[in-house]
């Protein structure tokens, strides 16, 4: 008999719809979390985008050489590259979301249309029956008080689960409404991001055909551009022994024979709480673009060519000053003696930071610095235009990728 069934019946839905509702949570949590990434790493992007505008593209008016042209240009590319790539998973994702939204949408269609003509069903089985009298009749005609007893629950179960299925079309209607609403907020987004995406694209072929045309004055002018990039690894190269040098004669007045500090229960805490802070470090400039990253990696206008970096270069404003990224003791300021370009060494325990390229400083040897605090002016080429900072992380004499240890670098 039905209403025997109907307890069970309901029990089971209900255990049904809370564990399909979890598990749809979960999954609409993790998609909300990627889709959130992407969005986050686009948004990133853009940003780098524009970065390279403002630290790189400022120089036209100044004298630029191919070689720096080449290379800003180069990484405008990479960036956009990167960013066309975003956008695309974004659509993937978006068509995605669409499709299972447009399959939601039909299946909820088909269950809505059930739902009403099982609704109406029950609405003119109940108008046939709709008297007091024969819904009395009922119960009264009952062989004895327990069947009358049963019979009475049957009909307000009945009763119940008619205006549930009314609550249930309701919702339905509802949750059909609102992913109809959500099907079109989404087509509108993947429109929007196709046509950024389109953008992008007409940019990068631009700059393309402007690095081919660049690349084939390059090839031109190839022994010039080589002795310039030997000239350029020459500097870094005596910058480094330089750096190192220092470091070693601070190792060694620290009273240890060995290539590490001797280090004092102070100093030892100062380098602990510095190795905490591996990838929390805040930048050594308050805006800025990275140019050139730490080790060896080919040359972006000829491949064969390799660059060796102790550390980053980093582009930013003209006047920028060079800030400490940790508490720490400035250990020396060097200066180049061909140019007058100086370096400020900060140690941190038995780490150093070097901040190198400037052209003026703030500091003096044994100044106890702070975290973020100004330590000199950052040298501007008056030749590019361009304002780099040289920065370097060492743990006693070894080098160490700055990019590992500064903040999203």
């Amino acid at each position: 008999m039905i209403y025997k069934i109907l307890p069970t019946y309901n029990k089971t839905i209900i255990l049904l719809f809370i564990l399909f509702s979890l598990t749809g949570i979960h999954t609409t949590f993790a998609q909300k979390t990627s889709k959130k990434k992407l969005e986050s790493k686009r948004i990133a992007l853009k940003k780098e985008i524009n970065k390279i505008k403002v630290y790189l593209d400022n120089t036209k008016k100044k004298e630029r050489s191919l070689s720096n042209e080449v290379k800003d240009l180069t990484q405008k590319i990479t960036t956009r590259e990167e960013l066309i790539s975003t956008i695309t998973d974004e659509i993937d994702f978006i068509s995605d979301e669409i499709a299972s939204h447009t399959q939601e949408i039909s299946t909820l269609e088909k269950e809505l249309e059930a739902l009403k003509t099982e609704y109406a069903a029950l609405i003119y089985k109940s108008y046939k029956n709709r008297t007091n009298d024969s819904q009395l009749l009922f119960i009264l005609s009952s062989d004895n008080f327990y069947q009358g007893f049963q019979r009475f629950q049957y009909l307000k179960q009945y009763t119940q689960y008619r205006k549930s299925q009314g609550d249930s079309i309701k919702y339905k209607a509802q949750t059909l409404q609102i992913l109809n609403d959500s099907l079109a907020a989404k087509k509108i987004s993947k429109q929007d991001l196709l046509d950024e995406k389109k953008y992008e694209q007409e940019q990068i072929s631009s700059e393309k055909e402007k690095q081919e045309t660049l690349v084939k004055k390059y090839r031109q002018k190839k022994q010039k551009y080589i002795a310039q990039i030997k000239r350029k690894q020459r500097e870094e190269r005596k910058l480094t022994l330089q750096i190192e040098s220092l470091i070693r004669g601070a190792i060694k007045k620290s009273g240890n024979k060995t290539k590490n500090f001797a280090l004092t229960p102070a100093a030892k805490a100062l380098s602990a709480k510095f190795s905490a802070n591996k990838g929390k470090l805040p930048w050594p400039v308050a805006k800025g673009l990275v140019t050139i990253r730490f080790g060896k990696q080919p040359d972006p206008i000829d491949p064969k060519l390799t660059i060796e970096s102790s550390g980053v270069r980093i582009a930013t404003n003209e006047n920028a000053k060079a800030r400490a990224v940790f508490d720490g003791k400035v250990l020396a300021i060097s200066k180049n003696p061909q140019n007058g370009i100086l370096s400020v060494l900060l140690i941190h325990g038995n780490y150093i930071t070097v901040y190198a390229n400037l052209e003026s400083v703030m500091v003096s040897k044994g100044d106890q610095v702070k975290t973020k605090q100004a330590l000199g002016t950052i040298h501007t080429n008056r030749i590019t235009g361009k304002t780099i900072l040289k920065f370097q992380v060492w743990k006693d004499d070894h080098k160490q990728n700055p990019a590992n240890w500064v903040y999203k670098m």
